[in-house]
């Protein structure tokens, strides 16, 4: 099965916001396939391919250690990955003492879970924390796409709380990913 660790992102007010940037974005008619907003979440680890008992041991492993951390985000800014001339997917950021954190949560999670034999291996200092609104399928008008993320590089896009990471699993379909939860750390 297809795994990851995340915080469900629920706020109407940020989902509101988000639809609004997406609709600009679908506007410029570029090969782009937009998140649903109705299911978006802060991803703190993926895993990918993950066996029952691989499932099992990151349950274990971080029950425990991950349960009372909750802080505030503000999401803020536009960007792409790789970069602006490549771009492969469209990002909201974090203000940066949520950054600190949420990289000092990553690197807790990643020390938990060394020791799980075939797990996928994860480099936290490249740990970037984000918001992924869309996935670019072309270069098919790009400039238009890299003027959107120019004029909402500084965009606030509202404060939302993480509260309950969770262990889900992702099944991919041609309308778009299910998700569905199968631990939450409370």
């Amino acid at each position: 099965m297809r795994t990851f660790l995340a915080y469900d992102v629920d706020d109407p007010e940020l989902r509101s916001k988000v639809e609004a940037l997406q609709s600009e974005l679908r506007s410029t008619k570029c090969d782009i396939k937009l998140v649903d907003p109705a299911i978006l979440h802060f991803t703190m680890r993926f895993f990918g391919e993950t066996t029952q008992e691989q499932v099992e041991r990151v349950i274990t492993s971080l029950k425990g250690n991950v349960e009372n951390f909750a802080i505030d985000v503000e999401f803020k800014g536009v960007g792409a990955f790789p970069n602006e001339r490549r771009i492969s997917v469209i990002w909201i950021g974090t203000d940066s003492n949520a950054g600190i954190k949420l990289r000092e949560q990553s690197k807790l999670i990643n020390s938990k879970l060394l020791r799980i034999e075939g797990l996928r291996s994860d480099e936290p200092e490249r740990f970037s924390p984000h918001l992924t609104i869309a996935r670019v399928r072309s270069a098919k008008n790009k400039q238009a796409l890299v003027s959107v993320i120019e004029s909402n590089r500084d965009k606030k896009f509202g404060v939302v709380q993480l509260g309950k990471l969770k262990l889900k699993m992702s099944e991919l379909f041609p309308s778009g990913p299910k998700y569905t939860d199968l631990y939450v750390f409370e």
